[in-house]
This record gives C-alpha cells, sequence and structure tokens, in this order.
C-alpha cells in the first residue's frame, strides 16, 4: 500500500469520527465554548470541514511549484472571521459539509503518488515541506480540534 492510501485511509478513520461525534451533539453541545480555542463546539467542526478542503488547495499549489504564503498571523485572522461568519450556522449544514468535503480530501490524498508525496516546497513559517506533511495536516488538523471538543463537553 502507497503512503498516500495509508495516509488517507488515517484520514477517512480519524473523519469518520469527527462526524460520528458531531452527530451526537446537541444544540447545547454545539454552542458550548472550547476554552483552549476560544470558539465554540459548532464553529471548530465548521472549521474542520473548511480545512479539507484547504489542505486539498494547499496541495495542488506545492504540487504546481506554489509556495503557501501564509503566516500565522494570516492565519489567526482567517480563523476570527471564520468564527463570526459561522457562528449561528445551522448544525445540519455544518454536518452535510463534513460529510461532503471528506470523501473529495479522501480522494485527492489517495491519488497522490509516492513521488508527490515528496516534493517539497516552502510552507509559510513552517518553511521548506514535503506535500506528505501538508497532507498529513488532514488528519493532524481535525484530530487536535476534536480532542479540544471532547474536552470542553467532558466526553
Amino acid at each position: 500500500m502507497s503512503a498516500a492510501a495509508q495516509l488517507a485511509d488515517e484520514y477517512d478513520t480519524t473523519m469518520s469520527e469527527v462526524i460520528a461525534f458531531a452527530k451526537t451533539c446537541s444544540d447545547e453541545d454545539w454552542s458550548t465554548i472550547c476554552p483552549k480555542e476560544e470558539r465554540t463546539v459548532g464553529v471548530l467542526f465548521d472549521h474542520i470541514a473548511t480545512g479539507n478542503p484547504q489542505v486539498v488547495e494547499w496541495i495542488e499549489e506545492f504540487l504546481s511549484d506554489k509556495p503557501v504564503e501564509i503566516t500565522p498571523e494570516v492565519l489567526k485572522k482567517r480563523n476570527a472571521d471564520h468564527a463570526r461568519l459561522v457562528a449561528n450556522r445551522p448544525r445540519h449544514e455544518t454536518i452535510d459539509d463534513l460529510d461532503t468535503s471528506t470523501p473529495k480530501t479522501s480522494r485527492a490524498i489517495r491519488a497522490l503518488t509516492d513521488q508527490q508525496m515528496r516534493r517539497t516546497q516552502e510552507f509559510g513559517w513552517a518553511g521548506p515541506q514535503e506535500v506528505s506533511w501538508v497532507a498529513s495536516a488532514a488528519v493532524r488538523h481535525p484530530r487536535g480540534h476534536l480532542k479540544s471538543i471532547r474536552e470542553a463537553l467532558g466526553r
């Protein structure tokens, strides 16, 4: 099995857990603040959903020999803008986005060749990185946020 296929399987498992947990959340859960994140549970789930296509976009930039030009400040502003934009978004819309974006991201990761996974490009403040590092953000990112959500909800 290729490295990309293994990563896509890990991503699928992670996102299955994220989506299953999101579907168990009540309206009260959805509006609970995650102290470590300073965002609500619902906003974080939506953030995960929007992170899926973002990772694919970054992979495409790497494969097109374009550096990802992002700073921690820009990322922080994007996250704050997103939180304001989706603060009152209905839970079912976010879950629908998770359900829709997950298979697309999985297919994009799974389609990568070993050679593509080793391609290197600049990634903002992180410096030179391989496509494999960018693609693995699709796993690291939701896992970290799901951990914060679980801690905030005590389950």
